[in-house]
């Protein structure tokens, strides 16, 4: 008796023992079927994103492409706008002509903004502005600084010391106005050493080389006095800035989007916007949206921008007339951008052109990251 049960608890323990090796190589099966999956897992994931990144980066070519055909439309557009007069109206031939409008505007000496001309899976979104909307900077009087600063909303205490170095900057000589700046007195004692230009800027950025000027001061902020001190200067990687200082309530509206460097300096009404009219011998608030308003007036269906600027003062009433030599209502220099977008990328070029007897040249071009 003591035999038979000695042996059927040897084959409990050898049954007992069998499912427990059972149980352990089947949790390690399912630990291994779930790295396994993991991993496979990892893979696909991987191929997704790269995917992804092959996707935006076609794309994101195909967005080029388009930008730069762009420039194609506008230089059609631009020579198709020299055999249309600026007092023409449309006729029934031209309502066939899907180009004519876009045209006839830049004959007009309009600008043109946002025309949108589909293209493959995306689409060109198109701007040509009359460049000489803006004020060249290179033809600014010490005047003409002071109601430019004024615009923006920069205190008079600080005016001379930004139209001084900037007037040192471009003028030809090496004597210092009292609060500006020239090679020996200032620029060869940077951190890093430079000369002044002496000599009109060839770019807007330039600017940020002189003396008391800012990233702030060209595309706006809060401004802090102390960029104006020279020795905050020289160290370009100091500054005495206190954000909790009274200097947060000087909050200024930039200069770059009002500043060009090409044209002779009269500032083309036809594309000029509030803020660069607003600049003009007094030109004020009700004056400048009296210009818009009449520019953009639209009658039988034509736009009826100023065809002279003996019109312009015809029409407004209440123009100074110091600012008749200030102004007109041709281009012969043009900001074209182009954009090219596909499934929500963008790729973004601009350019300089001139235009002339047909031809247009191009003088800046400029691709945005």
């Amino acid at each position: 008796m003591m035999q038979k049960i000695s042996l059927l608890k040897k084959l409990s323990d050898m049954h007992s023992s069998s499912k427990s090796k059972s149980g352990s190589a089947l949790i390690l099966v399912l630990v291994l079927i779930f790295v396994l999956s993991m991993i496979v897992m990892s893979f696909s994931f991987e191929a997704q994103i790269e995917q992804m990144y092959m996707r935006a980066a076609r794309d994101r070519q195909k967005c080029r492409f388009y930008a730069e055909s762009g420039f194609a439309i506008a230089e059609m557009l631009m020579k198709k706008q020299a055999g249309i007069s600026p007092s023409a109206t449309m006729s029934a031939d031209d309502e066939e002509d899907r180009w004519y409008e876009a045209a006839a505007l830049l004959a007009k000496g309009m600008p043109i903004n946002g025309l949108v001309e589909p293209i493959g899976d995306g689409y060109i979104i198109l701007d040509i502005v009359p460049e000489p909307g803006r004020i060249n900077v290179n033809k600014l009087t010490e005047e003409d600084w002071e109601r430019l600063l004024e615009s923006i909303g920069m205190p008079e205490e600080y005016w001379e010391k930004i139209i001084d170095p900037v007037l040192d900057w471009m003028d030809e000589d090496e004597t210092s106005n009292p609060k500006g700046a020239e090679t020996e007195d200032y620029y060869s004692e940077l951190e890093v050493p430079y000369k002044a230009k002496n000599g009109p800027v060839d770019t807007v950025r330039e600017l940020l080389l002189v003396k008391g000027f800012s990233e702030v001061l060209l595309t706006g902020g809060t401004f802090d006095p102390a960029t104006l001190d020279g020795d905050v200067k020289k160290n370009r990687f100091s500054s005495t800035f206190n954000r909790f200082s009274e200097t947060n309530s000087i909050v200024i509206a930039g200069l770059e989007n009002m500043l060009t460097t090409y044209g002779d300096g009269k500032i083309n009404i036809q594309s000029a916007d509030y803020d660069v009219l607003r600049t003009l011998p007094e030109v004020d608030d009700i004056l400048a949206r009296a210009i818009i308003e009449e520019r953009e007036l639209i009658e039988d269906d034509e736009p009826q921008p100023f065809t002279s600027v003996d019109d312009l003062f015809e029409r407004i009433e209440g123009l100074d007339e110091s600012i008749r030599n200030m102004i007109s209502v041709d281009s012969e220099y043009y900001r074209i951008t182009s954009v090219g977008r596909v499934n929500n990328i963008d790729v973004r070029i601009w350019c300089i052109a001139y235009m002339s007897d047909g031809k247009l040249e191009i003088l800046r071009w400029c691709e945005e990251p």
